[in-house]
């Protein structure tokens, strides 16, 4: 299998392997939190929503190879990625927690791109793949 089938078909796999390194490398960050004030802290916010992000982009691409449509090559490395950048910013940089929730704004508006992409082009792969 070469690497732009690997990104356009099968990117739940992807996924799944960037998730088995981040639960490896990375683990959960614990630790008493105490904010004073009106001061806020989004830290909290990633434990939640960076796992229910995963869960939705594997089950997204999971859903297109089931059915067996193609992703944009180019969409697809992009969203691998900023993947990996919200991995290395959060778990091995242990950076700000907003560029962290940037990153994760930016990875799930390109999701949604490539998801949509690969649903109105569905027909263009399939008539290729029905010529050849």
């Amino acid at each position: 299998m070469t690497f732009d089938k690997l990104v356009q078909k099968r990117m739940f796999l992807l996924i799944i392997m960037l998730l088995m390194i981040t639960i490896y490398f990375g683990g959960i960050q614990t630790g008493y939190n105490r904010t004073l004030g009106w001061a806020f802290d989004f830290s909290y916010w990633i434990l939640i929503v960076k796992p229910f992000l995963w869960l939705a982009f594997l089950i997204g691409y999971g859903i297109l190879a089931l059915l067996r449509y193609w992703t944009n090559k180019k969409l697809s490395i992009f969203h691998l990625i900023l993947i990996g950048l919200t991995f290395i910013a959060e778990d091995i940089l242990d950076s700000d927690s907003r560029l962290t929730l940037t990153l994760m704004l930016i990875s799930t508006i390109v999701f949604i791109i490539n998801f949509v992409w690969a649903i109105r082009n569905r027909k263009i792969k399939l008539t290729k793949k029905a010529s050849t």
